[in-house]
């Protein structure tokens, strides 16, 4: 019979896709170093071309984003503190509505607010002396306003006297002779000032050439007075003053900010008049057309504040190559270094592939061999690279394979077996160790001599417990025993401090491991009891329930809080034999009594421990209930 599966498969491929048809001939063709080399191009080196420009533009994109959050927090700092430095001005300005130049006035006219009007249309002066007295006060009240703010250079009043004529009045403490009084109303235009405003003007930077001397420039703030005697609506207009302002007072307004010092700087109203910018020729001037340039820009990186209620805004230029000069930097070293790593990579491809294998060819017929369970195998060694080293290995592995899964199972359970030898080796000393020396100190005091031959004879029953029978399970009664006597030479030493107590429900008979109380009971004797320096309590509770018994020892010492109690926890699932502090190490017999417990019974039985601070400790002994006896039960 005619096997028409295999001609329509035939048919199918013949009318396949011919490009892909064609890539598959050609690969099936390549060796299997020229598809490594083939591999490492494509999966390699192109994926890191493309990576690397991906970063290179993220890189680019979000460091514009910071840089420009960056400009607009320092910007938007500026712009605000701009804005309170005005606020204080604004404040002073309205001085002189509450000016009052009569001390001894203690009628309490509801006009006290007017004195700056009285000294204006020159009420209350004798005629012969008026003009002199004014002068004077109105000298006074202008040093006044000069010494509430360090950064005051002037003041100056233009008003109406009270026949309309117009008077001024000039004050700086910096330069007593004031030149010309036509030249100062030229320069802060107060013929175009308007008179029925009552919001603070700002005048453009500009000059102090009015006084003698070097010029200086300043900020100018001016507020309108008006006569407040009237009905509201009613409010006629007395005079402008106008406060100069040193320009330092900006300038360290941005010197506060941590500038690179690259940036162009501006502080602009709507008019586009500089009050402040790093480029001190601009300061005054008008720069509209300097505006319009810097944001028709692309090649600039512009931040520009809203204005504040004064109608300044801040505004900060720079350029885009000054501003990402560093990381285009860093972009371009990252791709000299790829370029570098994609012709290493390119070069190191084709070397290592041709090298790699044709070795890997043999130790891969041999290792189907290993697959069937046959370890029998010999590789040839042809060099001693790494290439004949893992086939010596290989081989090494083969044969001792079969050896290792043979072994390995006994291994496990010796290995079990010598670690729980080891932590019974370690617990013996250190309890022998801890109690010799509670009598050595107890035969060093005078009246402690009486004791120590008794303390000596408890002392050889524990031994006796210790190095007698060997065996690793005893009755829980001797252990308790051996904790009596351990208090027993305790309360020798310390004059019965130490009060011991045994509440049992049942379990005495019970087999448990050797020397697993005494330990916690040092534990809470030398951290809990000992260090309140008076008299203290332990008891040891048992109980039984269907899946396990509890042992439970409790003192009422200085307990632990929190930290320290799963610090100790922590070290019950560490290798650690103790917690090491600056002279020793502590909770050596806790670790010891967990870890045995868990060898020999699994990883849900141990020690658990409760504390509080200034009220005590419990720790619960969690042992498999086998080995409690329904008669134990009982009791």
């Amino acid at each position: 019979m005619a096997d028409f599966s295999n001609e329509e498969s035939a048919a199918q491929r013949k009318t396949g896709i011919p490009a892909l048809a064609a890539w598959r001939k050609i690969v099936k063709g390549f060796s299997l170093y020229q598809k490594f080399a083939l591999t490492i191009i494509l999966l390699g080196l192109l994926p890191m071309a493309v990576l690397a420009t991906f970063i290179a533009n993220k890189m680019i994109k979000d460091y514009s984003l910071a840089l420009r959050g960056q400009y607009e927090q320092a910007a938007g700092y500026v712009e605000y503190s701009i804005e309170s430095m005005l606020d204080s001005y604004n404040t002073i300005s309205k001085m002189p509505y509450y000016y009052n130049f009569n001390d001894s006035d203690t009628q309490g006219s509801y006009l006290s607010f007017d004195h700056f009007r009285q000294i204006l249309y020159g009420e209350g002066y004798e005629a012969d002396t008026m003009e002199e007295d004014r002068k004077r006060d109105m000298g006074n009240f202008l040093q006044y306003i000069q010494s509430v703010d360090a950064y005051i250079s002037g003041v100056h009043v233009i008003a109406l006297d009270s026949g309309g004529k117009k008077q001024s009045f000039h004050y700086s403490v910096y330069n007593r002779f004031f030149l010309d009084p036509e030249l100062f109303e030229e320069t802060v235009a107060y013929a175009e000032t308007d008179k029925s405003g009552k919001n603070l003007m700002l005048v453009p930077p500009h000059t102090t050439a009015y006084f003698y001397g070097t010029p200086e420039m300043v900020l100018t703030v001016a507020r309108n007075y008006f006569d407040l005697r009237g009905t509201v609506g009613n409010t006629p207009y007395v005079g402008t003053i106008f406060i100069d302002i040193d320009l330092k007072t900006l300038e360290g307004i941005f010197r506060s900010v941590a500038f690179t010092g690259n940036e162009v700087l501006y502080v602009v109203n709507d008019e586009n008049d500089c009050f402040y910018s790093n480029q001190a020729e601009l300061i005054g001037q008008n720069i509209s057309r300097i505006m319009e340039a810097v944001d028709g820009q692309k090649e600039r990186f512009v931040i520009r504040t809203p204005e504040n209620d004064y109608g300044l805004s801040v505004v900060v230029s720079l350029d885009t190559e000054t501003a990402f000069g560093d990381i285009r930097r860093m972009q371009q070293t990252m791709y000299f270094f790829v370029a570098i790593s994609v012709a290493a990579l390119f070069a190191g491809s084709f070397y290592f592939s041709r090298r790699l294998t044709r070795p890997m060819h043999e130790m891969m017929r041999q290792m189907s061999m290993v697959e069937t369970g046959y370890f029998d195998i010999e590789l040839p060694i042809r060099s001693k690279d790494e290439i004949g080293v893992l086939s010596e290995r290989f081989n090494q592995m083969s044969r001792a394979l079969k050896t290792y899964i043979n072994q390995s199972y006994v291994a496990q359970i010796k290995q079990n077996e010598a670690e729980l030898t080891a932590l019974k080796s370690q617990i013996y000393p250190h309890f022998l160790y801890n109690t010799l020396e509670i009598i050595r100190m107890t035969a060093l005091e005078e009246e402690g001599r009486e004791k120590v031959p008794e303390m000596i004879e408890a002392l050889s029953g524990q031994i006796h417990y210790l190095i007698g029978p060997m065996q690793d399970m005893v009755p829980l009664e001797k252990e308790i025993d051996i904790v009596r006597k351990y208090i027993y030479l305790l309360n020798c030493r310390i004059g019965s401090k130490v009060q011991l107590m045994v509440e049992a429900k049942g379990g005495l008979k019970a087999q448990v491991p050797k020397l697993i109380l005494q330990p916690i009971v040092e534990n809470a004797y030398v951290h809990g009891i000992k260090p309140k320096k008076g008299n203290g309590c332990i008891m040891i509770e048992t109980a039984v329930s269907e899946e396990r018994f509890e042992i439970s020892v409790m003192d009422n010492g200085i307990g632990m809080d929190r930290e320290a109690t799963q610090k100790i926890m922590g070290l019950f699932e560490s290798d650690a034999p103790g917690i090491k502090n600056e002279y020793n190490w502590q909770s050596i017999g806790l670790k010891n009594v967990h870890d045995r417990i868990r060898f020999l019974y699994g990883e849900e039985y141990g020690i658990q421990i409760t504390s509080t601070a200034a009220v005590g400790t419990i720790v619960r002994i969690l042992l498999p209930l086998r080995g409690i006896t329904e008669k134990d039960e009982d009791k």
